[in-house]
């Protein structure tokens, strides 16, 4: 693995007109951004969730394209898809499935919330629910206390 490079740092060296040249890289079924300014050659990073830094992968050269065009600002660059292998299995990202499933389960805790809300102020409004006094609160808490005290 080359030494890698910041999307920000790229974007700037793009400013300051000092990239020599550019190539999208083939592996696999994946495509990678590589650079040469001054003597040096860097992959574009990325940072993951969990704070890791590693080398940015594309799935598509659209992906690529709209990346150098909208990120970064480089209009031209070579593609070099001598290792292309469409036919290579996909990788799974389960890190994006599990927080998917959180997602999910937080917005029906959410749902069914309002819909308790709802149900108990329908109720207080048509009297099937009685609203408890200030004071019997107290009393109620208290009987609680004693409660957790006694374990």
């Amino acid at each position: 693995m080359s030494e890698l490079i910041a999307p920000n740092s790229l974007k700037d060296l793009v400013d300051a007109n000092a990239i020599r040249h550019a190539t999208v890289v083939a592996d696999h079924d994946v495509f990678k951004v590589m650079v040469k300014y001054g003597m040096v050659e860097r992959t574009v990073s990325v940072r993951t969730r969990e704070g890791r830094i590693k080398e940015r992968v594309f799935t598509s050269l659209d992906a690529v394209a709209r990346f150098m065009r909208e990120k970064v600002h480089l209009a031209q660059y070579e593609i070099n898809a001598a290792n292309f292998q469409p036919a290579t299995k996909r990788t799974k990202r389960p890190d994006t499935a599990l927080r998917l499933k959180e997602a999910h389960a937080a917005l029906s805790h959410s749902d069914w919330l309002v819909r308790k809300v709802q149900a108990s102020r329908d109720s207080l409004a048509d009297g099937t629910n009685q609203r408890i006094a200030s004071n019997e609160w107290e009393s109620v808490r208290a009987a609680k206390q004693r409660q957790r005290d006694a374990l």
